[in-house]
């Protein structure tokens, strides 16, 4: 079974070596730093010089900006992306303000017996109501000031660069596991807890074992077939007592076996930050809930582009010596309805 939470994410990654481009602008001239990860650790760039003085050269200007660019890459690496197995990612710089969804789209195609000299029957694709998903931008940047270039507050810049690549990974979180937490479920999509086993590790396997029968019961109305959950979301609490419920287990003499229908737990427990004098919050998973999800059919992650990087120009009346904004254009496609059932845990 494979866990996914940001402690197993971090330890995967800390057993590989990986290298990759990443792309930033000046002056809308595209330009790229070599990212490298080895046995988990990244490497990262240091000034040789002071800020104030390397603003002045476009080789300096450059030297910053790829120092900001892998302040933000390691940012990232702290906040890890936790849904993508739910989701098929697809990538098309040529999307519209409003992408056109046909929502879900099925290509519907069976294989039949061919007669000679019989014309082969050709796949169809069947298009639901037409609906529109925003694809929306996300921005945020940060400035560099005459008094951070004065005093050479160069372990500032570092830190606001390392936040700006968590805070936009914790938005991908947010962004694609919010439909399903703040979803309405109706009587069709929940199952509640299950209050009749001796302990909890009971009560809470034939919780999980009614979601999935529940859940088999419903067809999708555009296809006919059952939902098949093969994921589990929970708050990361709750983690340990899923696991062990999961497995085979020995109750009074009986054995059970394992529920091998779900191969994949997802632990999000949200986030939180303060900007300014004003907080935000990513809501994770309520501890008393849970989701059983079939993954992908019904998740779409729409890319129109991914974060990219600018360096700004100076403001004098502000005394803003440069800025660095970073922006992506994405949009989610979601069904809940059509492929997740909701939990109450038995507490």
């Amino acid at each position: 079974m494979k866990i996914v939470s940001v402690d197993t994410i971090k330890e995967e990654r800390r057993k590989k070596t990986i290298e990759e481009n990443v792309p930033y602008f000046i002056d809308g001239e595209m330009k790229s730093v070599t990212k490298k990860i080895v046995n988990g650790e990244m490497e990262t760039l240091e000034f040789s010089k002071p800020v104030g003085e390397m603003l002045t050269t476009p080789a300096g200007l450059d030297s910053i900006v790829q120092k900001t660019v892998m302040d933000l890459e390691l940012g990232r690496e702290a906040v890890p992306l936790l849904y993508a197995p739910i989701y098929r990612t697809v990538n098309d710089p040529n999307f519209t303000e409003y992408v056109d969804i046909a929502p879900f789209t099925h290509a519907q195609v069976v294989f039949l017996e061919h007669m000679e000299l019989e014309e082969v029957k050709f796949g169809s694709r069947k298009i639901g109501p037409k609906d529109t998903v925003p694809i929306i931008t996300y921005a945020a940047g940060i400035q560099w000031t005459e008094d951070m270039i004065e005093y050479d507050k160069t372990w500032q810049i570092a830190e606001a660069n390392r936040a700006l690549g968590e805070a936009y990974n914790a938005l991908l979180n947010h962004v694609h596991l919010s439909p399903i937490l703040s979803y309405a479920y109706t009587a069709k999509n929940r199952t509640a807890a299950d209050t009749t086993g001796a302990t909890m590790l009971e009560k809470l396997r034939n919780t999980i074992k009614a979601g999935l029968i529940h859940a088999s019961l419903d067809k999708n109305t555009d296809t006919g077939t059952p939902r098949r959950p093969t994921m589990l979301l929970a708050h990361s609490s709750r983690r340990w007592d899923i696991e062990e419920c999961l497995q085979r287990l020995q109750i009074g003499g009986t054995v059970y076996p394992a529920i091998s229908q779900i191969d994949t737990l997802i632990f999000y427990d949200g986030w939180s930050t303060v900007v300014g004098e004003k907080s935000y919050n990513y809501p994770g998973v309520d501890p008393n809930k849970a989701y059983l999800i079939e993954p992908q059919k019904y998740f779409r992650e729409l890319v129109k582009h991914d974060l990219r990087i600018d360096a700004g120009g100076a403001d004098i009346t502000r005394l803003i010596e440069n800025a660095i904004v970073a922006r992506a254009r994405r949009g989610v496609v979601a069904s809940p309805a059509n492929s997740v059932e909701e939990l109450t845990l038995p507490s």
